[in-house]
């Protein structure tokens, strides 16, 4: 575990980032929930996309337009290595990471220059062919501010139900509330990076591993990424999203929005 938290991606034995999906036969039999979560309806999250590396659901990852993605660094760089583009895809416009919607390569990679593991967790995914938008697969706007203190924000992704349990088939969403960066500091982090927000949810919910790099929503605009859980899933203490309003305009320029 990191000095005062953990990424939401599965790092193997190896030092290779991933997570490979492997529905189990009892699957359906589990309560939905990301942690504590409800399943996703068709259109709800047309942005949503899952990240795959070499066909494995890995992370989340959000559309922001035809041609790109964005998710978080730590989903495809470890150490000084960046994840080979043509090792990663992506899957859009299905609520199941096993079936449906379309599978489109990753062309390139770009990661925050700042990204040290500490703050500025995000990189901006080129596709090597564009989305064809509709009711099910969509751009979402970039947030210009933070959500308001005690706002409530929707979280969504295919990640682990619970600290050891298995990811998600389907896609989940669970809401949680803004929490002060002075209030997360004083009780939680008292180093909170500069680029970081503290989204608050009850004990038995929150985001978890696989959810990286996922949304955080609040009134129809990305206000945040997955980056962190303090200490493990679904304790009761704040998740970490990387503030879109403090990225936004590396993500535009990398992006060519």
């Amino acid at each position: 575990m990191l000095p005062f938290w953990t990424f939401l991606v599965l790092l193997c034995a190896s030092g290779v980032l991933g997570q490979t999906h492997t529905k189990s036969k009892n699957d359906s039999d589990v309560e939905p929930r990301i942690v504590g979560g409800t399943r996703a309806k068709e259109g709800q999250f047309p942005h949503q996309v899952s990240l795959r590396r070499r066909g494995s659901h890995t992370c989340g990852a959000s559309i922001i337009s035809n041609n790109y993605v964005v998710t978080a660094a730590h989903c495809v760089k470890q150490g000084n290595n960046v994840a080979p583009a043509n090792q990663l895809s992506i899957q859009a416009g299905s609520l199941l990471l096993s079936s449906g919607g379309v599978n489109v390569p990753v062309a390139t990679v770009t990661v925050h220059p700042d990204y040290k593991g500490n703050g500025y967790d995000v990189a901006v995914l080129r596709l090597k062919s564009s989305l064809d938008f509709n009711s099910k697969i969509a751009a979402i706007q970039l947030a210009t501010d933070d959500p308001p203190t005690d706002a409530t924000v929707d979280i969504s992704g295919w990640g682990a139900i619970a600290q050891k349990g298995p990811i998600s088939n389907s896609l989940l969403y669970v809401q949680v509330k803004a929490l002060s960066r002075e209030t997360c500091k004083r009780r939680y982090l008292q180093q909170l990076p500069e680029t970081t927000m503290c989204l608050m949810h009850p004990k038995n919910k929150g985001a978890c591993y696989g959810d990286s790099g996922g949304p955080a929503t609040y009134e129809g605009k990305l206000v945040g990424l997955a980056s962190f859980v303090i200490g493990a899933c679904g304790r009761d203490a704040p998740d970490g999203y990387e503030r879109v309003s403090k990225l936004r305009t590396w993500i535009r320029e990398k992006a060519s929005l």
